[in-house]
């Protein structure tokens, strides 16, 4: 699984290529971050050190730490 992930804020977003609420999320992820430095990495490589964006579109933004083994 793939990811969008911005490397100043640590955080990311999972990429769903079929589903288009999360082309939604992920236009508006990337609108968010614009000034900086974004990639698309594998979800394995960057969820210990990043959080995810649980952000749908709507204002104010929470996040959930994946540092848990779950």
């Amino acid at each position: 699984m793939r990811a969008r992930a911005c490397i100043k804020c640590k955080e990311y977003v999972v990429i769903h290529a079929s589903n288009p609420l999360n082309q939604s999320k992920i236009e508006f992820f990337e609108r968010k971050h614009h000034l900086h430095t974004l990639i698309t990495v594998n979800l394995d490589e960057i969820k210990d050190q990043y959080k995810i964006n649980k952000n749908n579109g709507s204002n104010g933004s929470s996040g959930e730490n994946h540092n848990s083994n779950s």
